[in-house]
């Protein structure tokens, strides 16, 4: 039987419809699994709920354009990016999958695009603030790490790169309306990046050292909030050197996700990492590294230590490698 045209369809159960029109304000409602119809059916914006069939979670945003609205598929991976630098204010990143493309996930509130990138997209630390370069202000040339998102404008057009120091909230283009997360870190020393190699999985490798020769007798908080990703996973060498002859047993610490307050060995606010060297007196040096994988707490004080007794030559972290958010 025919309908045509039809504005709302109520409860009622419709099969093998022919003609022309649409469907509007499908709501919360959804369509079956199947839906045969000769001629032109239109879905006007569905707000919320499923237009391709019940779990799917599958709307149209208000120009048409397809969307995911259901808050679990947010924590799609990014596919396929590599990040590389030709210049010292340059950062590149290239589709590596099949067919050279990428697929980056971007959101603006609780809607989801994928981003289907076929080609380089470069930004400039030096250019004007926004959509290719820097969010706000001028590079800092101290110690600093940057955060590398895609953004694009309504329906995901005109995709580019921004950096930024915040590591989930970017200053945002007046034009643009989705960002994704930080898909990318990398770090800026001395007016210029220091030499990393990224990989499509995420990883980024760049080897920094965050702390030297540390010698304290007391619980002391290394601060690696510039290189390494706040909220990210990271992996660092733990080279612990003394040449006394006795007390040469070191504890390591690690803060907690969320937490950055002083406290006491054993205390909440950190959980113990790992013992390195000798608790019995000897004569001698040694140096023994461990290398331990991470999620990086928000915050300034990340990895801590804690020497038994008195030091010569000290600890040393050096990061050898991280991942942003996005991947962790």
């Amino acid at each position: 039987m025919s309908h045509q045209p039809f504005k709302t369809i109520g409860t009622r159960k419709f099969s093998n419809l022919s003609g022309s029109g649409t469907l509007q304000a499908v709501g919360n409602v959804f369509l079956g699994g199947s839906l045969n119809v000769s001629g032109a059916v239109t879905l006007a914006g569905p707000a919320s709920g499923s237009a391709a069939g019940s779990g799917s979670y599958l709307g149209l945003s208000s120009t048409g354009v397809p969307v995911l609205t259901n808050p679990e598929v947010l924590r799609k991976k990014p596919i396929n990016c590599r990040f590389t630098s030709s210049a010292a204010d340059n950062i590149t990143l290239t589709p590596v999958g099949i067919d050279s493309r990428a697929i980056v996930p971007i959101l603006s509130g609780t809607t989801l695009l994928n981003i289907d990138i076929t080609s380089d997209m470069t930004m400039d630390f030096t250019a004007a603030n926004g959509a290719g370069a820097l969010d706000t202000g001028a590079v800092d040339t101290s110690d600093q790490g940057y955060y590398i998102y895609v953004i694009t404008k309504a329906d995901g057009a005109d995709a580019a790169l921004m950096g930024s120091l915040s590591n989930n909230n970017p200053t945002m283009p007046a034009t643009y309306t989705y960002k994704s997360q930080a898909l990318f870190f990398v770090f800026y020393q001395a007016g210029a990046f220091e030499p990393f190699v990224n990989c499509a999985d995420g990883w980024t490798y760049c080897r920094d050292q965050g702390l030297s020769s540390g010698t304290d007798t007391t619980i002391f908080w290394a601060d690696l909030s510039a290189r390494l990703p706040l909220s990210g996973t990271a992996g660092v060498n733990i080279i612990a050197r003394n040449t006394n002859t006795d007390g040469r047993a070191l504890t390591v610490f690690l803060r907690q996700i969320g937490e950055n307050v002083a406290g006491n060995r054993g205390a909440t606010a950190f959980i113990y990492v790992t013992d390195l060297g000798k608790e019995s007196d000897g004569t001698g040096t040694y140096i023994q590294p461990v290398y331990i994988e991470f999620p990086v707490p928000t915050g300034t004080e990340t990895l801590g230590y804690d020497w038994n007794d008195t030091v010569s030559s000290g600890v040393n972290f050096v990061q050898l490698g991280w991942k942003t958010v996005a991947y962790s």
